[in-house]
């Protein structure tokens, strides 16, 4: 993670908001706390290796519905065999694999 992670520079930071503010709708992404933000989910290993995701949801999305674009919800029945299972607190739907 060290190397391929790093927090953004003060410069990065304001370039980045000047393209939200350009680039979106300012209401769609207020999260509850009425910050922007946006709702990406990440499905990963213990060891950390991303193994799913689902990005482009709002912050005001609900975790249970930005998990609905990953493959692992929509495809569970095929990826988790013989009793796997994913972790996951309780924003997301009671599922016999979560």
């Amino acid at each position: 993670m060290n190397k391929a992670v790093r927090l953004p520079t003060e410069l990065e930071k304001e370039e980045a908001k000047k393209w939200v503010e350009k680039h979106s709708c300012r209401a769609c992404y207020f999260d509850r706390k009425c910050r922007y933000s946006l709702n990406i989910q990440i499905i990963n290993l213990p060891n950390l290796q991303i193994i799913d995701f689902s990005y482009g949801h709002t912050g005001s999305t609900h975790d249970s519905s930005a998990w609905g674009g990953t493959k692992i919800a929509t495809e569970h029945d095929q990826i988790l065999v013989n009793g796997e299972w994913v972790w996951a607190d309780s924003a997301y739907p009671h599922r016999r694999r979560m």
